[in-house]
């Protein structure tokens, strides 16, 4: 049922209903906070919006519950697209994508991180 939701909000978000996405994720509540594919597409809408350091922290937060090159490649859209290509690149590297993503969350101070 949860794939079917989220497929239907992918699809809104591709045909730039961004609007109705946002009501369909809206919908889906508190029990959906840890679900790394509802963190991603909420940061997708963030990101359509222009609320890119929303979008960025969400997909952080993302990466506590999966890690995923979707997640990973968005991230490094957002920083190409915010004129950091350092970082952008770093993101879109598989072998720094991690080491770089732990170095933000370490240094933003917003971001709860599960005790491993």
């Amino acid at each position: 049922m949860t794939n079917k939701i989220f497929i239907k909000i992918e699809e809104l978000i591709k045909l730039k209903k961004i609007n109705e996405a946002q009501n369909e994720l809206a919908k889906l509540g508190n029990n959906f906070f840890k679900d790394p594919e509802y963190l991603y597409l909420r940061s997708k809408v963030f990101y359509i919006n222009k609320l890119y350091y929303i979008a960025i922290d969400t997909l952080l937060i993302a990466l506590e519950f999966a890690e995923t090159d979707k997640i990973y490649n968005l991230i490094s859209e957002i920083y190409y697209n915010l004129g950091n290509k350092d970082l952008s690149k770093k993101f879109s590297n598989l072998e720094l994508r991690s080491q770089a993503a732990n170095s933000l969350k370490n240094e933003l101070s917003g971001i709860h991180r599960e005790k491993k």
